[in-house]
């Protein structure tokens, strides 16, 4: 009883604002997380233009591979540009004083 006590009578803080600095792995996997979906996306929209017979496809014309190729590239591109630009990234995040997030964000300590 002693510990639901204690977790009522805590004020919840939530904040607007947000100012972050991701580490380089945490921006790569972002990154990487971001170019495989939008290879996804392109291999959806090839594939959706193609059946509907708007474009007719000689280099890209197997959707299978469209769908394993594109997120896979896209991944390991998104993946290598965020690793060379990291340096970029963090001299400008440390200038700005981290990236200015929006949203709800709760007190971790909550």
């Amino acid at each position: 009883m002693a510990m639901e006590d204690k977790a009522s009578s805590e004020t919840v803080r939530t904040y607007r604002y947000c100012s972050v600095q991701l580490n380089a792995f945490s921006l790569m996997l972002l990154t990487t997380l971001s170019g495989f979906c939008g290879g996804i996306a392109w291999a959806l929209i090839l594939f959706l233009v193609d059946g509907l017979g708007m474009v007719t496809l000689e280099r890209f014309d197997n959707p299978l591979v469209n769908f394993i190729g594109f997120p896979l590239l896209a991944a390991l591109g998104s993946a290598l540009f965020s690793l060379v630009g990291y340096p970029l990234y963090n001299w400008v995040c440390k200038n700005l004083r981290g990236q200015r997030l929006m949203g709800i964000f709760h007190d971790p300590h909550n």
